[in-house]
């Protein structure tokens, strides 16, 4: 079958989850389909990576719509100015957290985009359209009617922005402008054939906001080798990125309200690039230090406690299942881990309060038995249904059954 993917994010380096789940399916799909990934730079300096990404993915044909050539559009170049000059003047402001939300970086659409795209659709012969993440909805309008079109939705984003500013007194304007996205999402979501969710939850989600187009559920598939319960190595480990605003919201409800609560010392480390150096603290109870980006996940945190303090967001949490294959005890929010089966107290430990994470971080770092309860407990979740062959095979059967209709 020949694949057009369409996205917004190079899936390599694995910087951050939506990378990796893109590129961990791409990779076991490629053997099976003929993929063209389409991949539209939202900034300079990717040339490298693309070709690294290349030397992996051999029979995957890579094309980049360059950077300079959507500076030829002037909507691009206002909006990357105007976000630029929030970030540099006022980067916790509420104009900033809002325009994040309500005036999300998406694709252009220019017209030499869309002639670009549609020229390599023709090319590839493409049987099937595969659209990736909430920036690159909108191309349901912009794509051929005579091939079928698929939208993976990583992330609902009108669950992600009713979440993040239910705490914000939105104006009379905000509100307008947050249900009219929030319509968008959804009239562009039923443009497409079928659409593809991460989870049940999500798939139940859309249905009940009357997105009549066909939604079928394919997890996200992480890389990691599943591994047996390896005894604590005396860390706490959070893996995701600064830039990703669930991760940092996350780390700073974690470190403001969890941290007081915590009565016994403990090790944290935060995995992921981005993290500015206010975030290594020397507390009473806590030590945090910043690891960045590593190359070799499984060495990092193997044998750790993982916690997922996501307060906000939609979606699947790939550390939660990284987590998983690895046999590793969880501290999660009810967000966190939700569309995943895991089990509050058979599984892993769930917590909403700032005392209760406390409390359940301590309790699994004085109880081995406990440990190696939920982190057994969580890889046998993973072996019976979150396996890279398992997945791609529920990801395949979409594809086949779509293509025959």
């Amino acid at each position: 079958m020949n694949i057009v993917i369409i996205t917004h994010i190079l899936p390599y380096p694995l910087y951050h989850g939506g990378a990796q789940a893109q590129y961990n399916m791409i990779d076991q799909l490629r053997h099976n389909h003929h993929i063209t990934l389409i991949f539209s730079e939202g900034s300079v300096n990717k040339l490298q990576a693309m070709k690294q990404l290349q030397a992996l993915w051999p029979e995957v044909n890579i094309v980049v719509y360059r950077y300079y050539r959507q500076l030829r559009c002037w909507r691009f170049v206002r909006d990357k100015i105007k976000r630029g000059l929030l970030v540099k003047f006022a980067p916790k402001s509420r104009m900033l957290k809002i325009d994040r939300m309500l005036k999300p970086y998406g694709q252009w659409f220019s017209s030499d985009q869309v002639r670009f795209i549609n020229r390599i659709i023709r090319e590839a012969k493409a049987d099937l359209i595969q659209v990736e993440f909430f920036p690159c909805l909108g191309w349901c309008k912009y794509l051929p009617d005579d091939v079928k079109k698929i939208f993976v939705h990583h992330e609902i984003n009108f669950i992600r922005n009713d979440r993040f500013l239910q705490d914000f007194h939105l104006s009379a304007k905000e509100e307008e402008a947050k249900q009219r996205m929030k319509q968008e999402e959804i009239d562009c979501l039923n443009h497409y054939d079928h659409i593809i969710t991460l989870t049940d939850t999500d798939k139940k989600i859309l249905q009940e906001h009357h997105v009549t187009s066909p939604v079928s559920v394919s997890p996200a598939a992480v890389s990691s080798s599943p591994l047996p319960y390896c005894e604590w190595k005396g860390r706490v480990v959070f893996i995701g990125g600064h830039t990703h605003i669930p991760n940092k919201e996350g780390i700073d409800w974690f470190v403001s309200q969890v941290v007081p609560n915590l009565n016994s010392h403990i090790q944290v480390d935060l995995i992921g690039a981005g993290w500015p150096l206010e975030y290594v603290i020397q507390h009473e109870h806590c030590q945090i230090r910043l690891t960045g980006f590593v190359d070799n996940l499984t060495a990092a945190i193997y044998g750790n406690i993982m916690i997922v303090p996501i307060l906000t967001g939609s979606g699947m949490r790939m550390k939660i299942i990284e987590a998983m294959a690895m046999s590793m005890p969880i501290v999660t929010t009810t967000v966190g881990v939700e569309g995943i089966p895991l089990v509050h107290e058979e599984s892993c430990l769930i917590a909403d309060s700032p005392i209760a994470f406390a409390q359940a971080i301590e309790r699994l770092c004085s109880d081995a038995s406990l440990r190696s309860k939920l982190g057994n407990a969580a890889n046998h979740v993973f072996m019976e249904g979150y396996t890279p062959q398992q997945l791609a095979k529920v990801r395949d059967s979409i594809y086949q059954h779509l293509v025959r209709a």
